[in-house]
């Protein structure tokens, strides 16, 4: 039974995927809009054929000497480099220090979108490496890898709890 249910869902995307690419094109629309109440992206990420490319500015970025306490916001810029829209399906921090806000809506070809961490400096004095994984519908590899770096202390100094934009 979960077989059948499985190959109808197959079936009824690839029927969606090819409905919306008999429709008229236009390259300032974006072909995954619906009116089916199916979130553009999961059409997006499922439709591979038309998969876009992404470039990133920097994917790692050194934050260098912290304070416990601190918080800092750190972008990391892209660019859609392909002929279709891009969408950040999923974006998961390595851990619960981290937070990532991303747009949720397609970037269209040849535009660019940031992806903003918010890291809470917390835990052991040293030096720390976080990773962010970010999904996404891109040709050059569906998943990409956003890192940085920081060495902590826990000295109470006068910026303490400051926050920080790198």
């Amino acid at each position: 039974m979960n077989k059948v249910k499985r190959n109808g869902s197959m079936l009824f995307a690839a029927f969606l995927i090819l409905l919306l690419g008999s429709c008229n094109n236009q390259s300032n629309k974006n072909p995954y809009e619906n009116h089916l109440g199916i979130r553009p992206a999961t059409i997006a990420q499922l439709d591979t054929t038309n998969y876009t490319t992404i470039q990133w500015q920097d994917t790692i970025t050194h934050l260098g000497h912290l304070f416990y306490g601190d918080t800092i916001l750190i972008n990391y810029s892209f660019k859609n480099t392909g002929n279709g829209p891009l969408y950040l399906t999923e974006v998961r921090p390595g851990c619960g220090c981290t937070v990532a806000d991303y747009p949720r809506n397609a970037i269209l070809p040849g535009n660019s979108g940031i992806l903003q961490a918010k890291y809470t400096t917390e835990g052991f004095p040293g030096p720390v490496k976080k990773y962010i994984t970010v999904k996404s519908n891109t040709s050059n590899g569906i998943f990409h890898q956003l890192q940085f770096d920081a060495t902590l202390s826990k000295d109470s100094l006068p910026h303490k709890n400051k926050i920080y934009i790198k």
